[in-house]
């Protein structure tokens, strides 16, 4: 998928789903969300951990859903091709699906790194599921680099698509941590992706759970930790209006 500069007239951005079918059915429906004029973006990690991938991922393509790639995303591609082993995760469903291998061809061929161009009513936007490298300061430049794929194997497990879909924190030179906890939770050199970024554009991303929802200046974290009992977030771009769907999952 290229980048795209096209405005719609109402464009949503969703924090993590992780396969949380209801909340997201909630969240379409409290938005008056019109598939032919509206666009509902997801911020990765549609699947797993959660009660219903298969569901959310049905429900996603009938609403003509787009989004970038997670990093469960990123694993139910590969555990569906036996690429990479099977941890403890909720997909049985989805995988024994009949229309499975659609359903995840589809989450596929997903971009890692997204723009919007702004208008009167919003800058520029930028969209990545973690976050981003330290030097990467020209983003068309690596969307360019990196969305196009193949998405096959090598390119699923390459250095541009895991930082962009697995960093919380980081060195200036880009070596991730495995900490997740919220920022000051991780020592230095370390630090949040996010103090490296001085673009002009927005970034607003997802992964960070722990983080829960957050706007500054620069970011904008839309994962607020649905999965684990709290609330799924979608923001509009146009109206920059926030809507909170309170989970009904049991953490």
């Amino acid at each position: 998928m290229p980048v795209s500069d096209t405005v719609s007239p109402v464009r949503w951005l969703v924090g993590d789903v992780h396969g949380c079918a209801r909340e997201l059915e909630r969240l379409i429906e409290t938005i008056r969300f019109d598939p032919d004029e509206d666009e509902l973006w997801c911020l990765g990690d549609l699947v797993n951990t959660g009660p219903d991938s298969l569901a959310v991922l049905r429900l996603w393509r009938d609403v003509s859903g787009r989004g970038i790639l997670g990093n469960h995303d990123i694993y139910a591609l590969r555990a569906f091709v036996r690429t990479r082993k099977r941890r403890k995760d909720t997909l049985d469903p989805l995988f024994q699906a009949p229309d499975a291998a659609v359903l995840l061809e589809r989450l596929r061929q997903l971009p890692i790194l997204v723009r919007f161009t702004g208008d009167e009513r919003t800058r520029d936007v930028w969209i990545v599921h973690a976050g981003l490298h330290p030097a990467w300061s020209d983003l068309a430049f690596v969307a360019e680099r990196a969305n196009p794929g193949p998405h096959d194997e090598a390119w699923l497990t390459s250095p541009d698509v895991a930082l962009a879909t697995r960093v919380r924190f980081c060195t200036a030179e880009g070596e991730m941590s495995d900490e997740t906890g919220p920022p000051g939770s991780c020592d230095a050199p370390f630090r949040p992706w996010d103090e490296f970024w001085n673009g002009p554009e927005l970034i607003v991303h997802g992964h960070w759970g722990r983080r829960g929802f957050y706007r500054d200046h620069r970011t904008m974290g839309l994962d607020s930790g649905c999965v684990y009992g709290n609330e799924l977030t979608a923001w509009c771009m146009e109206e920059n209006r926030l809507v909170r769907i309170r989970s009904g999952v049991r953490s």
